[in-house]
């Protein structure tokens, strides 16, 4: 028989983990409910802007996602975003590159030393300044040397920026092919030590794309599919979609909310070309959380920095002395603008997306974000 004391000890314990139990799941449906409605004010502060017409949010935070689709797609016709839609993400596909680099050096495929005409065909002898030639880790860090754009003609038209720039650009894009691309790389003038001045560049990371081709021997979307896509559980998530698929892509506006051209993406479309939905972006920032994921972690190593600046594997790289070090990449198409975010000493990824791009849509995304985390973190 149990004695009146030990009952009553036992009881008392008992109520305590009970408790315990209760107060942890109101804890966590307190976060949750704080989020989800830091997640509706940061969409009403971006639908409040008349240019703005839809919005898609998506967080992800100690192991639990949250999410939010907002407006409308296409302005009048009612049909707000949803976990179907898919969106161009544009520059934060690099993101993934960068993931595939550190995979492949991983693999023994490549050397991040490499100099990259050892995966090129034919003379590429202009692929170096004073001798220091291009190396595998000169393209992922912007440091190549290499121009924004090739064709070269793109880079010009930057000169006269107006509404009709997308239509320029694309027309261009649409006829361009890889192996335009390559015969371009010959003309191409080196006039920096690699490796010592930050140039954004495109070029850079299609050219990477092929670089991972040859080491593999696979497509570049196999490889997404192989290494991230598959493993993450990442369902639309792919350069090129079906027909199908194609249906659920969001239209895009550009900055007089005039119906822009999404991207043509004639080369490998590494730096630029992914597309994805929301619940996969969620996924995504859970695969770039992953402590176990070697790739993962080597990818946010620091490869470059001068001054404030810091490059990881096609990763822009922060540090706070309040959040530790984090990571934040923007990625915009004609039509759509997006941030990711990867913050791991709280375990959490930020997704913000809109159809809408112009001059102005990436500070207000920017502050969108920084007022989200900072409400959530």
């Amino acid at each position: 028989m149990i004695d009146n004391r030990k009952r009553v000890w036992m009881c008392l314990w008992a109520s305590i983990v009970c408790i315990g139990i209760y107060d942890s799941n109101a804890q966590s449906d307190k976060r949750g409910n704080k989020i989800q409605t830091a997640i509706k004010m940061s969409a009403k502060q971006l639908l409040n802007d008349p240019k703005i017409n839809a919005v898609s949010i998506g967080v992800y935070k100690a192991g639990r996602a949250y999410s939010g689709h907002y407006g409308e797609l296409d302005k009048g016709k009612g049909n707000v975003p949803n976990d179907a839609t898919i969106y161009e993400i544009a520059s934060v596909s690099k993101s993934f590159t960068g993931a595939l680099v550190a995979q492949a050096v991983i693999d023994k495929k490549l050397s991040l030393e490499d100099d990259i005409r050892k995966y090129l065909e034919g003379n590429y002898s202009n692929l170096e300044y004073q001798s220091n030639p291009i190396r595998v880790k000169h393209l992922i860090t912007h440091t190549a040397g290499l121009p924004k754009f090739l064709p070269a003609s793109i880079n010009a038209l930057f000169n006269n920026i107006d509404e009709n720039l997308p239509f320029r650009i694309y027309n261009i894009e649409k006829a361009y092919t890889r192996e335009a691309f390559l015969k371009d790389l010959k003309t191409v003038t080196i006039n920096i030590v690699p490796g010592t001045q930050y140039r954004y560049s495109n070029a850079d990371v299609e050219l990477m794309a092929h670089i991972l081709e040859k080491a593999y021997n696979l497509s570049f979307e196999k490889l997404l599919l192989k290494y991230i896509t598959g493993k993450a559980h990442l369902k639309s998530t792919k350069v090129h979609l079906s027909n199908q698929e194609k249906r659920r892509l969001a239209n895009g506006y550009g900055e007089t909310n005039k119906l822009v051209p999404h991207f043509a993406n004639t080369l490998w479309g590494a730096g630029s070309g992914i597309k994805s939905t929301l619940p996969d972006l969620i996924n995504y920032m859970k695969f770039q959380l992953d402590d176990n994921n070697q790739a993962v972690k080597a990818s946010h190593q620091v490869l470059y920095a001068q001054e404030n600046m810091q490059m990881g594997y096609l990763w822009p790289i922060l540090n706070s002395s309040e959040d530790g070090t984090y990571y934040r990449i923007h990625g915009g198409a004609f039509g759509t603008q997006n941030f990711l975010m990867i913050v791991p000493k709280y375990n959490l990824g930020i997704s913000i997306i809109t159809n809408q791009s112009g001059p102005e849509t990436q500070p207000k995304l920017l502050n969108a974000l920084n007022n989200l985390f900072a409400k959530i973190k």
